[in-house]
């Protein structure tokens, strides 16, 4: 009972801060989890101190209605956004457990919807779900997500064990910075460039690690190995390519003994 009452006072006041942004946005659309049902699903966010903070709704008026905090990115560059559900604020399910998700939605053409895959993990940071969301797009939204030639460097690209990222750069010699952003949680890295190792086994803090990368002309892959998940799942990294005066933010999020690519291009 109080912590129904906890959640709801909670949700309640996160809601009046979100909808009392003139620039808050909404997204609507369906959620629709591999091999089960589909839900109405909905993200609302309010733009706080430079971030896109919000709540989803879960199966509106539904009898399995559950909102959840969560956060947005816009990658104007690549017309897409990328979201995570991060606490249950307030729900009518019955479930025991519950699935906190997250994924990246690419813009179509016309700008009127996003869709894309997404991934859920439990209490327990196990994974217990995935599938696919499709949403509008709100006019003030298009713009956030409509490229216009320059390089959104405020925003981080996000890689995975199924996603690189791919940069020009110019100089021989560049600097890669790596740091926890969050909470220290113990998360272990090693760092390879072309298939050597450059950075033994370290654990990431908030104090920056700087590694100075030599570049041969091509193609050079950089390669982020997590030895560990830390004490929560998963193993998560914050990681600045420096170019001369060009500095590209980039955040991997990796389970144990996955890798990542970061993908360096010198002409």
């Amino acid at each position: 009972m109080f912590k129904s009452f906890f959640l709801l006072t909670v949700f309640l006041s996160f809601t009046n801060v979100v909808c009392a942004q003139k620039d808050s946005l909404t997204f609507d659309g369906t959620l629709s989890v591999k091999g089960a049902a589909t839900y109405k699903y909905k993200i609302v966010v309010g733009l706080h101190d430079g971030k896109w903070l919000g709540y989803s709704l879960l199966d509106a008026a539904g009898p399995n209605e559950t909102k959840t905090s969560l956060s947005v990115q816009f990658v104007k560059e690549k017309k897409a956004m990328a979201f995570a559900e991060k606490k249950l604020l307030a729900t009518k399910s019955k479930e025991q457990s519950f699935c906190v998700v997250g994924g990246a939605l690419k813009m179509n053409d016309k700008g009127s919807q996003v869709k894309g895959f997404f991934l859920g993990q439990d209490e327990q940071k196990k994974l217990c779900g995935s599938g696919t969301i499709k949403l509008s797009v709100p006019d003030k939204a298009k713009k956030l997500m409509t490229p216009d030639g320059t390089r959104d460097t405020n925003i981080s690209a996000i890689v995975t064990n199924k996603k690189s990222e791919s940069i020009r750069v110019e100089n021989e010699k560049i600097i890669l910075e790596i740091w926890d952003g969050g909470v220290e949680d113990n998360d272990s890295l090693a760092i390879f460039l072309n298939g050597v190792e450059i950075a033994a086994p370290f654990k990431i803090t908030k104090e920056k690690r700087n590694i100075e990368v030599a570049l041969t002309k091509g193609t050079n892959l950089i390669k982020i190995k997590a030895l560990n998940e830390g004490d929560e799942a998963p193993n998560s990294a914050r990681f600045m390519v420096v170019d001369g005066a060009a500095r590209y933010p980039i955040v991997s999020f990796l389970r144990t003994s996955e890798d990542a690519e970061i993908k360096l291009k010198r002409e």
